[in-house]
């Protein structure tokens, strides 16, 4: 029996939200473990990422990553993520950001770290585009909700 045309969709619909919330968290892990390669790769040729100051493109986001200092280490612990499928193309969406951060020396050895909480809570507003690769981001902006001035 051949599927329907509502039930093609809505697997279309499932795959698009599986592919671009992996794309999300891929952002987290290759940021915190500085696979800063395949973080450029999440990104469209011409995509943008601001997280305060607005990178435009790889070469430029690239860039950024290469001068994120070794003595810092930060976890990005994303939640709520929700995917608004625009078409077979396009879509959007929404991923509250929990974010962990220490600058210093101790964040060169394997160590545990001691803290004392978030260094900010926000999320990030995204805009994902189908390309020959897959999904990737044409679009992805933070927007802090709360932040402490001493871990920035």
């Amino acid at each position: 029996m051949a599927q329907s045309n509502d039930d093609q969709q809505a697997q279309l619909e499932l795959h698009i939200r599986a592919e671009c919330t992996a794309l999300s968290i891929a952002y987290a892990r290759c940021v915190d473990f500085r696979d800063y390669e395949a973080f450029v790769d999440l990104f469209t040729e011409d995509g943008e990422l601001d997280t305060g100051v607005p990178l435009n493109g790889k070469a430029a986001i690239r860039k950024a990553m290469s001068r994120r200092p070794d003595e810092l280490k930060s976890r990005h612990v994303l939640s709520n993520i929700f995917i608004d499928v625009q078409d077979a193309d396009h879509a959007r969406g929404i991923s509250y950001l929990t974010l962990y951060r220490h600058i210093g020396p101790e964040s060169l050895t394997g160590a545990a770290i001691e803290f004392d909480g978030p260094a900010a809570v926000g999320h990030y507003e995204d805009q994902f585009v189908r390309t020959a690769e897959g999904f990737r981001f044409k679009r992805r902006r933070l927007q802090m909700t709360f932040t402490r001035a001493d871990k920035f």
